[in-house]
């Protein structure tokens, strides 16, 4: 009886049809296939090598199930998770909007901006985004299949409610506040794809379990993603502060909020950057700004 038996030829076009649809890529080498197979939870790639046996017809059900329980690992796409960035924006100042509410209305997963309005949240393809602050009319978004970089412009309700304050704070307190608070996730580290391997149990139900990532292990992941991005953010606007870059371009508000925003540079730039750096990077984008400007209005 051959019940549990699959004819090679069926099982190579099986695989050859399942891993273009996943994006993987194969080899047949010496009588073996090799599968090259992305952990999408680690960003690592490993490859599965697995013999096919000579003058035979029928490969046995158990000697092809390890091969599939990592593809079936691989139903969690790297894909399946879009990492959205910009700025909430109040439509009339075009000034960013701190502590702004973002809700990812499937999985009820939120977040806030930042100080100066910047927001990330990651969510899967075709989900709706609520972006709200109250005396706002609220806006929605649905998730495109891409990251992507966008700013959210937030119309004033008639009324007017009372203004918050939001103070100032200092980067240095708040990144060692935060740091100290949330040191577990700051230091957390994804497990590679050779310790996953490695403790895999014998048992392939159990195996499979352990593959797919939890819950509990995807939130831990995310909080990560998101203290890291936000401390990021922070020194940027520590560094790039709108006192420095008010007070070496005489801009104001809104036309500074603007300038800020097209011209701001990156966390690499100013790890490495000295003032110096810094302040003649502000000139050169503000004379690039003048001429644009001055070329726009002819």
């Amino acid at each position: 009886m051959r019940i549990l038996c699959i004819k090679i030829k069926k099982f190579q076009r099986l695989l050859s049809a399942t891993i273009k649809i996943w994006g993987l890529c194969q080899q047949c080498v010496d009588n073996r296939i090799k599968l090259f197979f992305n952990f999408s939870f680690t960003g690592e790639e490993l490859y599965l090598s697995m013999p096919i046996p000579k003058n035979r017809q029928w490969l046995s059900i158990g000697a092809i199930l390890p091969l599939f329980l990592l593809l079936l690992a691989g139903l969690q796409p790297a894909w399946g998770q879009v990492k959205l960035t910009g700025m909430v924006v109040d439509a009339d100042t075009k000034t960013g909007l701190p502590a702004a509410t973002i809700i990812n209305k499937r999985t009820q997963a939120g977040t806030i901006t930042s100080e100066s309005g910047r927001f990330y949240i990651e969510a899967a393809p075709g989900d709706t985004i609520e972006f709200s602050m109250l005396s706002y009319y609220k806006k929605e978004i649905v998730t495109p299949v891409e990251t992507t970089s966008f700013n959210i412009y937030l119309p004033k309700r008639i009324f007017g409610l009372q203004e918050v304050n939001v103070k100032g704070r200092n980067y240095h307190l708040d990144s060692l506040a935060n740091r100290e608070e949330y040191g577990k996730y700051f230091n957390y580290k994804k497990p590679g794809a050779l310790d996953v391997l490695k403790t895999l149990p014998a048992n392939p139900v159990t195996a499979l379990s352990y593959l797919v990532p939890s819950k509990a292990r995807k939130r831990k992941e995310h909080f990560h993603e998101q203290l890291d991005y936000w401390e990021k953010e922070n020194y940027i606007d520590y560094r790039y502060s709108a006192e420095l870059v008010g007070r070496m371009t005489k801009l104001e508000s809104p036309e500074l909020d603007s300038f800020m925003l097209h011209y701001r540079p990156g966390y690499q730039f100013l790890q490495n950057a000295t003032d110096y750096d810094l302040m003649l990077y502000i000139k050169q984008s503000f004379q690039t700004y003048q001429q644009d400007k001055a070329a726009a209005g002819k």
